[in-house]
């Protein structure tokens, strides 16, 4: 059988009269789903492990009961299924819907004030709290997207092939593995987000240039981690593509520690885990181009993160971390 007939099997499962509109994704097919029923229909890749879906699909219908967050509803099949298993001749993929929350992504809105820094910070923070007590065996992972265990690309850093790129993100892990990965480690862990990037933030943009969250979406990245990683994660990609990255990272910061206070050390980790995460996103790149060079999806942030990393240079850490600090002091005082 044929994509389109799959497709249209898959998508009975639901309202067989909606039309479907691709998305983009590393490794399964997302579409826009209207017409008939709306949302976002996810098909996973062949030989995806069940676990993974079930673990999302328990975050979310977990986070619909315990939180008033922006983030999607898991929404059944026609038979009352939240995951559907399709198989037809030579194809058999996992398949699940979640509603279709409103607003752009965050690395497509412009203006970005300040402001939406700190309610992007605000916004992950309560997911943390909201989090803290959920639960499942399917957080039990590594892969190559954790944190505290980035190390893993470090192999791959001369498939860079750049000198100088390569010795600043050679600098990067040695400054991780030395200073701060057993740190990371050493933090309680719970489940965390995990991918909370530019494209994964959607934000609603008003007509007096004030902006606010409206979506946190794809939990694909799940797994046990600290939120220090989360923090981390998200501020790589808060301090791309703008003239005020610390000034931004520091909203952010205001934000999140407004609702869920971080240590000092913990402080002083966000902006060298950031630039560990931006490193990872780089090799990453530099070894997907080579197995899918026609996928425009695997190098959507190189060119960001390698505007930031070739001027490390202009950054001093001293004052950084001075400057980030003083958000902690500043919600303590209040």
């Amino acid at each position: 059988m044929d994509q389109t007939h799959f497709l249209r099997e898959v998508l009975s499962r639901w309202d067989e009269k909606s039309q479907l509109a691709r998305l983009p994704g590393e490794y399964d097919w997302n579409f826009r789903v209207s017409g008939g029923a709306t949302g976002i229909l996810k098909i996973m890749h062949q030989g995806c492990d069940r676990v993974l879906v079930e673990t999302q699909v328990a975050m979310l219908n977990h986070l619909a009961q315990v939180a008033h967050l922006p983030t999607p509803s898991v929404i059944p099949s026609v038979a009352a299924n939240d995951i559907e298993c399709v198989a037809t001749e030579g194809t058999k993929r996992l398949a699940w819907m979640i509603s279709l929350l409103p607003g752009q992504t965050l690395a497509s809105a412009a203006p970005i004030g300040l402001s939406l820094m700190r309610d992007i910070g605000l916004c992950l923070a309560r997911l943390h709290v909201a989090l803290k007590d959920f639960s499942h065996p399917g957080l039990n992972r590594t892969f190559k997207w954790d944190l505290k265990a980035a190390d893993w690309f470090e192999p791959f850093v001369p498939q860079i092939q750049d000198p100088a790129r390569i010795a600043t993100v050679s600098q990067i892990f040695a400054d991780y593995k030395s200073n701060h990965q057993a740190f990371l480690k050493s933090l309680p862990q719970q489940a965390i987000h995990n991918d909370l990037n530019d494209h994964n933030i959607l934000v609603i943009i008003d007509g007096d240039g004030t902006s606010h969250v409206s979506g946190l979406i794809d939990f694909g990245d799940i797994l046990y981690g600290s939120v220090l990683a989360d923090v981390a994660i998200a501020a790589a990609y808060l301090v791309l593509s703008c003239d005020n990255p610390i000034e931004r990272l520091a909203m952010f910061l205001d934000g999140y520690q407004s609702v869920h206070p971080l240590t000092e050390a913990e402080i002083d980790a966000v902006w060298p885990l950031a630039l560990t995460r931006l490193a990872a996103s780089v090799t990453n790149a530099a070894v997907m181009k080579q197995e899918k060079p026609d996928d425009p999806y695997v190098v959507v942030t190189e060119g960001a993160a390698w505007q930031l990393l070739d001027r490390l240079d202009a950054f001093n850490e001293t004052v950084i971390r001075l400057r980030l600090r003083q958000t902690r002091q500043e919600v303590l005082t209040r």
